[in-house]
């Protein structure tokens, strides 16, 4: 069977309009304006991160990390979070429909579980579900992003539990003190797609806040493939003056309501055929809805000579009523299930920096408490012998400490220590008739007497519970090697751990254990010129009992067990920026990953060894900017491939986008095309079958900004 039949063409159609505009920019040679943000090639030494490194930016960071500033989302040809991030090296965007729904961030080859093995975390608080879910992408939308940093292989003594990967920490914007900003955005796309986004802020004395306001609609590549969704987030923050001037306190709330439809797949032949078949849906009743609500508070306190405090209280509360699998032999309330959860988390954080023998070092100690309460509940809620309801909940609680040691000749030591205690229950109970209270005996002909209980009452009983406590110790430490302001060098170990999770917990083996593992990684990070940044990481991650999700050989079902060898994935990392002229901005990164199950042959589904990404982006004037980009991912196993049961490779796929912006004093007008050569390709495949990604797209819209 033969696909992708446009992927050349699509790969040489890149290159080219790449080097026409190379070579139109030489010959325009018209430079950027000075003050234009966007101008400036971001400075590896000047980025600053959140994550433990010695001086706080990014060019002495002992891991992989990768910083996304809101200039680099401006330019970006990226129209949302998910497409944004599977831009970076060794992020794979695993995406059933095209949009951020039910859409997946893959980092360094986690595979299926990628959702519980990497940590997204928006503005200090968690979001990942304690279900198979993952973090919701598409309750975040790329209007209200400042700031996004990629940790890779790092996080697990600050984030604990599922910080396997690593870390993706997204910070939103805040409103300033002064002149009132106002920013209006609406466009329309290909698929009856329309979005409105408007967002206000300001402060004046010691308030100061900001409002975000995103409405999103759209038909969809596919049939049943619609979404509605509203966004809305707020923040208000207090920063008091005089005697309180070392005090600031925050609280940030966000609102998301969506309602979509849920294709499901296509067989391999529907997806190897007309593009008809390909949009087609075999599912057109299955739907879902989503009413997702959080809230957080910070205080920050600034102890002058005893270091700074930082206190945070953060709540979330999520519903997600569904119906997959839709028969008319039922009526929608006895086939419709639901999603109930809600997450409660509060940590402090102290930080201080100490003089010892001339030079400054750095301590932070932290605690945090988090539970989460999940139930899902199944085939409608008044089914006698077929309603279900699976509860569970976790709870753990955690201290750490990271340090920062800088010794002469430019070296420095970062390290860490997290303990933490992690406690879980989960049961399945189905709705059954009980506790009768008396008995009828009657006559049936051709069968006897029968005795019919009555007076029976109907309630939720447990089938099979499980519970157990578990205690994790995690470490890490970097080295840093900065012998010139151009060139700093890196090596650093992670340990990490991973518990099932409620949806793992509810078809499991019995002997269901949590995950151990440790991350190596090693790399360079150069300024070669005034004009290009460069870096360069290897890794390998090695995780002893693996959570998956495969046929058990003993009973020969198929549960959540623990695979019998350790898995391996060893691979690496580079990224290049380089400002070729003083108006082409060229960008390039690519990932390699080997994923591994030690001993036996085949990779871990779903995991493409090669990723790469490119871009060129030409401002001949101050008014127009023009961007090209390309990202491709190698072959990946099927989703339910194993050596008992092979399934066909997916092909590997390359994607070209093309946008132009034009700017007239406070208002911008971009234009652009996703998928600019029509190829067919599906990131996701499960048992042959195959979700089909929206062909060429075209999409407008106009900004207004104060």
């Amino acid at each position: 069977m033969t696909r992708h039949r446009r992927v050349p063409a699509c790969v040489v159609g890149c290159v080219t309009a790449a080097a026409w505009l190379a070579v139109t920019d030489v010959a325009a040679q018209s430079p950027a304006p000075a003050d234009d943000p966007d101008a400036r090639l971001a400075r590896t030494a000047e980025v600053v991160v959140t994550a433990t490194t010695p001086d706080g930016t990014l060019r002495t960071a002992p891991h992989g990390v990768t910083v996304i500033t809101a200039q680099d989302i401006a330019r970006s040809s990226a129209t949302s979070l998910g497409t944004l991030l599977g831009q970076e090296a060794n992020l794979h965007l695993q995406s059933f429909f095209g949009t951020d729904r039910d859409a997946t961030i893959d980092l360094r080859g986690m595979g299926a579980t990628a959702s519980s093995n990497v940590q997204i975390v928006v503005d200090g608080v968690r979001i990942n579900e304690p279900d198979l879910s993952g973090a919701d992408l598409a309750a975040i939308p790329l209007a209200q992003i400042e700031r996004i940093e990629v940790v890779r292989g790092g996080g697990s003594v600050r984030w604990g539990n599922g910080a396997v990967a690593g870390v993706i920490q997204i910070f939103t914007k805040r409103g300033r003190v002064g002149t009132p900003q106002l920013d209006v955005r609406t466009g329309v796309a290909s698929f009856a797609t329309t979005e409105t986004r408007i967002g206000v802020g300001g402060g004046a004395g010691p308030l100061s806040g900001r409002v975000t306001v995103n409405q999103f609609e759209t038909d969809g590549f596919r049939v049943n493939g619609d979404v509605t969704a509203t966004n809305a987030a707020g923040e208000l923050t207090l920063s008091p003056q005089g005697a309180l001037d070392w005090l600031d306190v925050t609280l940030r709330v966000a609102v998301h309501r969506e309602r979509a439809g849920l294709p499901g797949p296509v067989s391999a032949a529907a997806f190897a055929g007309t593009d008809a078949q390909r949009r087609a849906s075999n599912a057109p009743n299955d739907q879902g809805e989503i009413d997702d609500q959080r809230a957080s508070l910070v205080a920050n306190a600034d102890l002058a000579r005893f270091g700074q405090l930082q206190l945070q209280a953060g709540l979330r509360e999520r519903e997600n009523p569904y119906v997959i699998g839709f028969t008319p032999l039922l009526s929608i309330a006895d086939q419709a299930a639901k999603i109930t959860s809600q997450r409660r988390e509060v940590s402090a954080r102290w930080t201080r920096d100490v003089e010892v023998l001339g030079h400054t070092h750095s301590l932070a100690i932290g605690v945090e408490a988090q539970r989460a309460d999940y139930v899902r509940a199944e085939n409608g809620s008044s089914v006698v012998g077929s309603s279900t309801r699976r509860p569970g909940a976790a709870d753990s609680d955690a201290a750490y400490m990271t340090a920062v040691l800088r010794f002469p000749a430019d070296l420095a030591l970062t390290t860490g220590l997290r303990h933490e205690r992690f406690a879980f229950e989960s049961a399945e109970q189905r709705l059954l008739a009980g506790d009768c209270t008396g008995s009828n005996t009657v006559f049936v002909p051709g069968v006897g007497i029968v005795v019919i209980p009555t007076g029976c009452v109907n309630r939720f009983r447990d089938q099979a519970a499980t519970r157990g406590t578990s205690r994790f110790t995690a470490g890490e430490i970097g080295l840093t090697w900065t012998p010139t302001p151009r060139v700093s060098a890196f090596a650093s170990a992670a340990g990490h751990f991973r518990n099932p999770n409620v949806d793992e917990l509810a078809l499991a083996a019995t002997n269901l254990r949590p995950q151990t593992g440790q991350t190596l990684e090693a790399g360079v990070r150069t300024t070669v010129r005034d004009d290009v940044d460069a870096s360069v990481t290897l890794f390998r991650i090695a995780i002893d009992d693996e959570i998956f999700f495969g046929r058990d050989a003993v009973t020969g079902v198929s549960v959540n067990r623990n695979f019998e060898r350790p898995t391996q994935r060893t691979g690496g990392e580079t990224e290049v920026r380089w400002r070729a002229t003083g108006t082409l901005v060229l960008r390039a990164n690519a990932g390699y990953v080997q994923p591994r199950f030690d001993g036996l042959p085949g990779d871990i589904p779903l995991v493409p060894r090669v990723t790469a990404n490119a871009s060129a982006e030409w401002t001949p004037r101050e008014s127009v900017r023009l961007t090209v980009s390309v990202r491709h991912a190698g072959s990946r196993g099927d989703g339910n491939d194993s050596p008992a049961s092979p399934y066909p490779r997916l092909d590997p796929y390359t994607v070209c986008d093309a946008a132009m912006r034009y700017t007239a004093g406070r208002a911008q007008f971009t234009a652009g095309v996703l998928n600019l050569f029509d190829t067919v390709y599906s990131p996701l495949a499960f048992s042959n079958t195959f979700y089909p990604m929206p062909t060429r797209t075209l999409y407008a819209n106009v900004r207004w900004a104060l």
